[in-house]
């Protein structure tokens, strides 16, 4: 009985061994290295800030604050951020200004902010953009600073 020729043994010389079992080296590494994702360096993420007025009049750049100074008008303080960036911020506090004033002087709204619209400064980012929803009564919706811009850095 004879062998079909696919299950016939092969005769290698010892000539031809050492490039056979190099090309099969080469073809197992090509294989392993192909079924292994790319490993590459991890990508540096843009640090996002917002340019704070509370307590520093020229403003420093900040991450979160506990307070901020929203415009001219409104500030909110004790915030609690749910998120921050890359492209918006979310978070909860008590929002007072002078559109406000006197009945929020001492108990002021509780308000949702989301910051948004970053632009870019020396390789971060800056929020420009704030919004606030808050429960205010009527009187005070009108001259409410609920939204607007938000400063940013000078160029140098």
């Amino acid at each position: 009985m004879r062998l079909p020729a696919a299950l016939r043994p092969v005769a290698l010389s010892l000539t031809a061994l050492p490039s056979a079992a190099l090309s099969l080296a080469a073809l197992c590494l090509a294989t392993a290295c192909a079924s292994q994702p790319a490993r590459t360096a991890p990508a540096e993420e843009t640090q996002i800030y917002v340019l704070n007025l509370y307590g520093d009049e020229n403003g420093r750049s900040d991450q979160r604050p506990p307070a901020l100074v929203l415009s001219e008008f409104s500030t909110v303080d004790g915030m609690s951020w749910q998120s921050w960036g890359p492209g918006r911020a979310v978070g909860v506090g008590r929002l007072s200004g002078t559109w406000c004033l006197p009945q929020c002087q001492d108990r002021p709204y509780d308000a949702t902010v989301t910051l948004s619209n970053v632009a870019p400064y020396k390789g971060d980012g800056y929020f420009t953009r704030y919004a606030v929803k808050a429960e205010l009564p009527e009187s005070e919706r009108k001259t409410a600073d609920l939204k607007g811009a938000l400063p940013v850095p000078e160029a140098d």
